[in-house]
């Protein structure tokens, strides 16, 4: 019989073999990117001190950071390639099993292959045009070549591991052996798979055959195309393809029934390329660094403390110390699945023995791990603004009293859930001799971190670039000098970091390019000009799209919502005269509060694990604070200066 693992015939035992070999291949190249994100951060670092101190900085960092984070972004792609690191909507993957999953598993593959491809293709040519034209950096009159070289190098390689892995997958699909009883797919997830890329390929098909019919009718039907796309995407999601590549490759064939092949090509190269050179593209993975280093460093297990001596007097104090330990948690990390983890491992071991019912001790960790996406600075409000290009730093400011109204919301369904359930926590506890004094001095390190952090940008001292650079370094020094960076941390952090900026540079790749033709379709001034034909309210438009996302939200993550709906639906809520900044935290809000919404959510599920108990407990425990979660969006929506009179008062 054949293994799915370990396919047996032909090329497959040394294909396999060089698939495996490939993480030990590009993992130093990524580890040395990380390591040299780090040292540019140190150096930033540096930087404000000297403008503090001397009123004088280095000369054209902000060029330097840019030009050095192009390169060292991508060069963490290849070792995501080698890991399989592919955002996939998973909903169907316990119906899409065995032989079947081995093929959609191989097309997904040669997907990425294909869009790696022509992004390498298109990002050398775009660097060898700025080569030809001499083009230079505006302060030190760097040339810009090199490091479009670098960028290409790097995909190039990625290209060349994405082929083993598409080899490889390609070989268990083909050689995959009968499955165990029960193990295999059934007919109507062949039948539904088989109907999205057969419809896939026919339109394909059809497009080479008449490429300027299809074009003429395209270009004629914008907002029917644009539906017709993202249907077309949907199915596809729904058959385990993956988000990136296919998002990207959609993006650049329905773009050329606008513009036509080559310029498609050529656009998708050079939006690429002018995004990782732009000035903003260190600030997501060093914020992905800043949670990787908080992460090891022993702040989880700090804040759940102080938390605990806080709140751990009254009743329910565990399940209300842990809605404040992840709100501290989160403030540092930017992460829901970090933070649920990491203030999980340590909250649900105490709750349980102390006697706390199942649903509550579950239910208020599912939602004090939204904090992690909702407390500033959040990476997803990062990915948001570079898909908007609205300011990181006041998009943080504008979530600050956003982030307190629904840690308020939690704390007080937390405190009506005991009242109203008096079974479902012990009585008071009395509270240790000098417990709190102890914690918050231990806290000092990760408070003033994510003052500096926050109150930099607020107070206009630091770019979003040095903000980020500065909490990088700090979770660091943190990490070092409490003793916690010994070898095994310092590259279990250094990996985190590598795995998830090949996770989601990717997928920007992909939503810039859909984004593109998404501009093209004009859809989005059709829609405003259909919104005021309705005389409906903005409000009941807002009201509808809120309630959308809140079904996203219960099967997908945050990343994967945003890059899918961003380039539709902004364009329409600042068309109705709405702030953008108002609907980046009002739109990660929803997301989040959808990913604690039963049937599905993916934080219940990973709950449910962690606290093994059957998956209705988890539900039964989060309702309440699902409720309290949608009263705290209402308010939000409708008073919008909640979010937007902090960011006013900004230097």
């Amino acid at each position: 019989m054949t293994s799915f693992l370990e396919p047996a015939n032909g090329a497959g035992p040394w294909l396999h073999r060089l698939e495996q070999r490939c993480p030990a291949f590009t993992r130093p190249v990524a580890f040395l990117a990380v390591l040299g994100m780090l040292t540019v951060s140190s150096i930033t670092m540096a930087d404000v001190l000297l403008r503090w101190i001397t009123g004088s900085g280095v000369v054209g960092l902000n060029e330097i950071v840019q030009l050095v984070f192009a390169v060292t972004v991508t060069a963490c792609l290849p070792y995501g390639a080698a890991m399989r690191i592919n955002l996939r909507l998973d909903i169907l993957d316990t119906w899409i099993v065995g032989r079947l999953a081995a093929w959609t598993d191989a097309v997904g593959m040669i997907l990425s292959l294909l869009f790696l491809s022509l992004l390498t293709w298109r990002v050398g040519i775009y660097a060898q045009e700025m080569d030809a034209s001499g083009q230079l950096t505006l302060i030190l009159l760097w040339p810009i070549a090199p490091s479009l070289y670098g960028i290409a190098v790097m995909l190039a390689v990625t290209v060349l591991v994405q082929c083993v892995v598409a080899a490889n997958s390609l070989m268990r699909a083909v050689s995959y052996g009968a499955a165990e009883p029960g193990q295999e797919s059934s007919s109507k997830a062949w039948l539904f798979v088989c109907l999205v890329y057969g419809l896939t390929a026919l339109l394909l098909l059809y497009g080479l055959i008449d490429f300027s019919g299809l074009s003429s009718t395209v270009a004629s039907n914008p907002g029917l195309s644009l539906a017709a796309a993202c249907l077309l995407l949907w199915l596809l999601l729904m058959a385990l393809a993956p988000l990136a590549a296919t998002m990207g490759l959609l993006g650049v064939f329905c773009m050329a029934f606008f513009v036509g092949v080559s310029p498609a090509f050529s656009a998708s190269g050079s939006e690429v390329a002018g995004f990782l050179t732009n000035s903003q593209v260190s600030v997501l993975p060093l914020f992905l660094m800043m949670g990787s280093f908080a992460a090891v460093s022993g702040i989880a297990e700090d804040v759940y403390a102080l938390a605990q001596a806080t709140f751990g007097r009254l009743r329910g104090g565990l399940a209300l110390a842990t809605i404040g330990g992840c709100a501290g948690f989160g403030a540092i990390t930017g992460s829901t699945l970090a933070t649920t983890a990491m203030v999980g491992r340590v909250a649900l071991p105490e709750m349980q023995s102390r006697g706390y019912s199942p649903a509550l001790a579950t239910g208020c960790i599912a939602a004090g791990g939204t904090l992690g996406n909702l407390v500033p600075p959040a990476a997803a409000l990062v990915l948001f603004a570079l898909l908007t290009e609205a300011s990181i730093g006041r998009l943080f400011v504008a979530a600050a009293v956003p982030a307190l109204l629904i840690i308020s919301a939690y704390i007080l369904a937390t405190a009506l859930y005991v009242c109203l359930a008096p079974g479902s926590a012990p009585g008071r506890a009395k509270p240790k001799e000098n417990e709190f004094r102890r914690a918050a001095r231990r806290c000092l390190p990760a408070a003033g971190l994510f003052c500096v952090v926050l109150g930099g940008l607020y107070a206009g001292i630091f770019t979003d670039t040095e903000a980020a650079a500065v909490g990088a370094f700090g979770t660091f020094m943190i990490a070092l000098l409490r003793g916690k960076l010994r070898r095994a941390s310092f590259l279990r952090a250094m990996g985190d970091t590598s795995e998830t900026t090949a996770l989601i540079y990717p997928l920007i790749f992909s939503a810039f390019i859909f984004a593109l033709f998404t501009d093209l379709t004009e859809v989005t001034r059709t829609m405003t000009a259909l919104v005021a034909t309705l005389e409906w309210p903005p409000l009941a438009i807002v009201g509808l799209l809120l309630a959308s996302f809140i079904v996203f939200g219960t099967f997908m993550d945050a990343y994967t919502v945003m890059i899918v709906t961003v380039p539709i639906v902004t364009g329409l809520i600042t068309g109705m005269g709405y702030d953008i900044l108002w609907w980046g935290v009002l739109n990660l809000f929803v997301i989040e509060i959808g990913g604690i919404s039963p049937p599905f959510g993916l934080t219940m599920f990973v709950l449910k694990d962690m606290a093994k108990v059957p998956i209705g407990v988890v539900f039964l425990g989060v309702t309440p604070f699902c409720v309290a979660g949608v009263v705290a969006l209402a308010i939000l929506t409708i008073f919008p200066e909640i979010a937007l009179w902090l960011p006013s008062t900004m230097n």
